[in-house]
Formats: structure tokens, C-alpha cells, sequence
């Protein structure tokens, strides 16, 4: 058995391996979450609660999502290695995906909720809500933002799409746009307001550190790739590996 074979035993032993993993933890998950709300699902409250919960949780990961993708293109990478670039990327497309499931589950229980003042109408076309539908409105353009985002990553690395990176950098006005929706709609905006500001500042943070050190980084290696060769380099590999 060539290595290269045994590589490719091992990576796939691997992939499935942490397949069964998630699904054993998504079981247990399950199972424990279902115990602990069982005595409010007959509450009128249910499916606010419910979205505002997911709405925080995709929050949180397109924070995660867009710190990673940040700093994967920070000139400081090079220099403070966190991870394998595979490893990187591996974790970036998960929390792209997780992200998205969170957005879905978080859009159709509000809009099934009746005293939510959202609905179905108010989820797709802008201003039609009558809860904060400047809020409202801000969450719907933050949804289409993620979408175009998500679906420019998919052409990293392939051949004839060199400009691909120019679409995905539009994830900072994305969060930028998710972060307006989440302060001017929740209900529980001033008790999570510590929470706003630190994500708010340490991306904010990241991208002013990355846009101070660029241009030293280039100046002082001339001969190096270009960010957006070497991160199409890598989703090149991360693909022909999986």
C-alpha cells in the first residue's frame, strides 16, 4: 500500500469518523434540549423564544465565521500560525454551513410565530413587517449579503475566477449589516448590549490590525504571493483533498 493510498484511507476514516461523532452529538443534543423545553412548548412564547435563540446562535457563528475568514487573510498569519491551513478552511466551511442552518431555523420560526408581527411577508419583502420593520429590513439584507457571500466561496481556487475574492470581502459589510439587525430588533438588546460591543469591537479590531500591517508586510516581502493567490492556493488543495 502506496502512501499516498494510506493517506487517503486515513482521511477518509477520519471524515467519517467525526461524521458519527456530530451525529451522536447532535442526538444527545437533541434529546436533552427536548427534556428541558417540554414545559414551554405550549407557550405562546415558544417560537419567539425559540428564534430569538437561533438568531443569537447564527450570530455568533457569523462573528466566529468572519473573525476566522479575517484573519485567514491578516498579514499576521504568517507570523502567529493558529492551525494548519487545511484545518483552517475545514472549520471556516463548517461554520459557513452551520451558520446558514441557523439562519433558516431562525427566519421560519419567527415567521410561523403569530404575535411575532413578522411573518412570512415581512421575511422576504423589505418593510413588511410590523415588528421594527427598519429592523426587519436590515435582517432580509443581511440574509441576500450572507447568500451571495457564501456562494462566492464556492469558486475559490477554480480556474478563471481569480476576482472570486472581491465578492467574498463583501462578509465585512455583512456582519456590519447583521449586527444593525441584531441591536435594533432584540427585544433583549440593552441586557446583551456587553455582549454587542465585544463582538462588535474585537472585529472591528481585527480588521483595523490587518489594514495597518498589509502594506508593511508587502513592502518587506516583495517576492511573496499576493493574499489572494495564496488563500486560492489553499481552497485549491483543501478541495483536491477531500
Amino acid at each position: 500500500m502506496t502512501n499516498i493510498t494510506r493517506g487517503h484511507l486515513l482521511r477518509s476514516a477520519s471524515q467519517i469518523l467525526t461524521s458519527v461523532i456530530c451525529v451522536i452529538g447532535a442526538i444527545a443534543v437533541g434529546i436533552v434540549t427536548a427534556i428541558l423545553v417540554e414545559p414551554s412548548i405550549h407557550s405562546r412564547y415558544f417560537l419567539w423564544v425559540s428564534g430569538r435563540a437561533l438568531g443569537l446562535s447564527a450570530f455568533t457563528s457569523l462573528w466566529l465565521l468572519v473573525i476566522l475568514g479575517t484573519w485567514m487573510r491578516h498579514p499576521l498569519r504568517e507570523r502567529f500560525r493558529l492551525g494548519h491551513p487545511e484545518s483552517r478552511l475545514r472549520l471556516h466551511s463548517a461554520l459557513a454551513s452551520a451558520t446558514l442552518a441557523l439562519l433558516a431555523g431562525h427566519i421560519c420560526t419567527l415567521a410561523m410565530d403569530r404575535y411575532a408581527g413578522v411573518g412570512w411577508k415581512g421575511v422576504i419583502i423589505p418593510g413588511a413587517a410590523t415588528y421594527r420593520p427598519v429592523a426587519i429590513t436590515f435582517g432580509i439584507f443581511g440574509l441576500l449579503t450572507f447568500v451571495i457571500v457564501m456562494c462566492s466561496g464556492a469558486f475559490a481556487g477554480r480556474r478563471g475566477t481569480r476576482h472570486w475574492l472581491v465578492v467574498h470581502r463583501l462578509g465585512a459589510l455583512n456582519f456590519a449589516i447583521v449586527w444593525i439587525h441584531g441591536v435594533l430588533a432584540g427585544t433583549d438588546t440593552a441586557t446583551l448590549r456587553v455582549f454587542y460591543v465585544v463582538t462588535g469591537s474585537l472585529w472591528t479590531a481585527l480588521l483595523a490590525t490587518r489594514a495597518g500591517t498589509k502594506s508593511q508586510i508587502v513592502a518587506t516581502q516583495p517576492t511573496a504571493l499576493t493574499s489572494v493567490t495564496r488563500l486560492s492556493s489553499e481552497r485549491a488543495r483543501f478541495r483536491s483533498s477531500r
